[in-house]
């Protein structure tokens, strides 16, 4: 089978998970007076986008997918080199796989789910080698992961002048979500056509998914 073709069969279900152009938008509640109050109480401040939303489950041809924890609100630039990188979603989830996918995940019934969102882009016109689709996840339970590179969008590579890449990076944990407190992302910094480093060698953000 084509490999292209293989990666698009596999990445379009969970493609949808954090999406870039997402725009759910909170649904406003009001609350009846009784007549004899004269002035209306001053409506609740909306929850901010960094706050958990209500559980939410996805049936997707991979299997079934429990969203533990949605932030939408990430708030991680950062200036390396003539690359500017942003971190502005993450999401925790549960899949249980699908029977005729469990061979993509090694034969596991269930695997935890860790998506971000993230924006590359090289403000110069000469060519930049990034990958922010290779970075390594560190979490609190003591798991050591690599980016699924199957499974994330094309965010990574050489940036041939002033490109702009954006698009979800997927990795794949044993601990339940619930388990997940603090994760540290660790991205390698660009270099340029003759591998010379532009910026830091890496770089490291630790990120809170806690509810």
């Amino acid at each position: 089978m084509n490999m292209k073709r293989y990666r698009f069969l596999f990445a379009l279900p969970l493609a949808l998970l954090v999406g870039c152009g997402e725009a759910d938008e909170l649904k406003a509640t009001t609350t009846e007076t009784e007549e004899v109050v004269v002035a209306e109480e001053p409506e609740e401040a909306p929850e901010a986008e960094t706050q958990t939303e209500e559980a939410e489950v996805q049936e997707t041809e991979l299997g079934t997918n429990h969203i533990h924890l949605k932030n939408k609100a990430l708030d991680i630039t950062e200036a390396m080199g003539s690359v500017q990188f942003q971190v502005d979603k993450v999401q925790t989830s549960r899949l249980k796989v699908a029977e005729a996918y469990r061979d993509s995940f090694d034969g596991k019934e269930e695997v935890t789910v860790v998506v971000f969102n993230v924006i590359a882009e090289n403000t110069v016109e000469d060519t930049v080698s990034f990958y922010p689709d290779q970075s390594t996840l560190v979490t609190n339970t003591g798991e050591q992961i690599d980016a699924n590179l199957w499974f994330s969008d094309d965010v990574g590579g050489d940036f041939l002048g002033n490109v702009k890449k954006e698009g979800n990076v997927f990795f794949f944990a044993e601990a339940l979500p619930e388990e997940l407190a603090e994760l540290r992302l660790i991205v390698g910094g660009p270099s340029d056509e003759n591998y010379d480093n532009l910026a830091e060698e890496s770089y490291e953000y630790k990120i809170d998914v806690t509810k």
